[in-house]
């Protein structure tokens, strides 16, 4: 698909437990604002206008989590501008010099409140002529729903799958095990300066048919995948507020967030 109109939907909630929201979106430069704990956007957009959108996880208490996770979103308007001037060959090497910018600047932050730890998990694509280039570090997940399936693109960042990956755990196990919400990667991990870097993903095209989720764990840890795809397979203008509902319905113990770019 390269032309033509996507319905975009946005939900961010805090959801049943939390007393605020540490999550934070980015959608072509535009985030949550701080303090603002449920929010909601829909609505159809060019594909030629759709950019960089990401959703982000922040952790290390309530206000840390929120600022971490806030950092990382706005430095995604620069990550934007670049991206849109650079060539593909140049993509890995920009979204690592966001990824570096953010993280300093959230140990920076975090560090002038005497924090030790804090930081925020972030998934997020860049669309570009027609083709979609992912990123992540964390637990925060991409899918793709396309023809009845639906596919996980990105890869937890957690000691729970760093187990898996070393056959110490089943599939199973871990994302059964207290590990699953220990992470490995994250912005803000990195506070000596060694260096970070996104994981990349194979960049793959926009279907004509589909849809691309963005999510935090508040919503996969309340549905499961044959929930997700139930609800993404439903004919609806605003698969967002579904997935939102699903998860609060479920208990909703985490502050929830999703994007869902609908392509017919």
């Amino acid at each position: 698909m390269e032309s033509g109109t996507i319905g975009l939907s946005i939900a961010s909630n805090k959801g049943l437990v939390r007393t605020s929201n540490e999550d934070n979106f980015s959608v072509n430069g535009k985030t949550r604002p701080m303090h603002d704990n449920n929010i909601h956007i829909n609505g159809r957009i060019s594909v030629d206008e759709l950019s960089v959108l990401g959703v982000f996880d922040g952790m290390g208490g309530e206000e840390l989590g929120e600022l971490a996770s806030d950092i990382g979103a706005q430095f995604t308007l620069k990550l934007s501008e670049r991206l849109d001037k650079a060539d593909k060959e140049e993509y890995p090497s920009i979204v690592n010099g966001y990824v570096q910018a953010a993280n300093d600047e959230i140990c920076r932050r975090l560090r002038n409140q005497d924090s030790k730890r804090g930081g925020t998990t972030f998934a997020l694509i860049y669309i570009k002529d027609g083709m979609v280039y992912p990123y992540s570090l964390g637990d925060s997940r991409i899918y793709v729903y396309c023809d009845g399936l639906l596919v996980q693109i990105t890869t937890d960042h957690t000691l729970a799958m760093k187990k898996y990956k070393a056959n110490i755990y089943t599939l199973e196990e871990a994302r059964n095990s207290s590990d699953s919400h220990k992470l490995t990667l994250f912005l803000g991990v990195d506070v000596d300066g060694d260096g970070l870097t996104a994981e990349q993903y194979k960049p793959f095209r926009l279907p004509d048919k589909g849809r691309i989720l963005l999510c935090s764990d508040g919503l996969y840890d309340m549905c499961d995948e044959d929930t997700i795809r139930r609800i993404l397979q439903t004919p609806s203008e605003d698969y967002s507020s579904l997935l939102l509902k699903e998860a609060l319905d479920k208990g909703g113990i985490d502050n929830i967030t999703c994007i869902v770019a609908d392509l017919g």
